[in-house]
């Protein structure tokens, strides 16, 4: 919502104190839903046209960006839908979506779109079910398996 220049400038010099004292860059136009967390949120960046759902989980130096093509005013940052899960040093980069329930691991590139309920590793990696080695000894749960980079 713009009501005018300076509601823009508050906006912007909420945000440069912010990212000044936290080292946390929120662009004020950036869409977050309810019950986002900041997990040790040093680092964390999110772009003016990201839009982040709702009871997302988020660890530091994440960063949902674009990627430098020029857009000509279209949407450059990504769409995260509810309940994902982005790891520490994770960056999400250009126009994509994020499916549901995705868990992104830590230190992970995503630049193309992922399917809901998936598992990002790497660079763009996207695991699902079949792709987890059996369990020893029955050991597995939803927290712990191995996945091969």
């Amino acid at each position: 919502r713009d009501d005018g220049p300076a509601d823009r400038f508050a906006a912007l010099r909420l945000q440069s104190a912010g990212a000044s004292l936290f080292s946390v860059d929120i662009h004020p136009a950036a869409t977050i839903g309810p019950g986002v967390m900041l997990d040790h949120a040093s680092g964390v960046v999110i772009g003016g046209t990201a839009v982040v759902g709702s009871d997302v989980y988020m660890l530091h130096g994440v960063t949902l960006g674009a990627t430098g093509k020029p857009m000509h005013g279209a949407k450059r940052h990504p769409t995260i839908a509810d309940s994902v899960t982005l790891g520490a040093g994770a960056t999400v980069l250009g126009d994509i979506l994020v499916g549901s329930g995705v868990t992104v691991g830590a230190s992970a590139v995503v630049t193309r779109a992922v399917p809901e309920g998936s598992t990002v590793v790497g660079v763009n990696k996207v695991l699902d079910g079949s792709q987890r080695p059996p369990s020893e000894a029955g050991e597995e749960d939803d927290y712990t398996w191995f996945y091969d980079i």
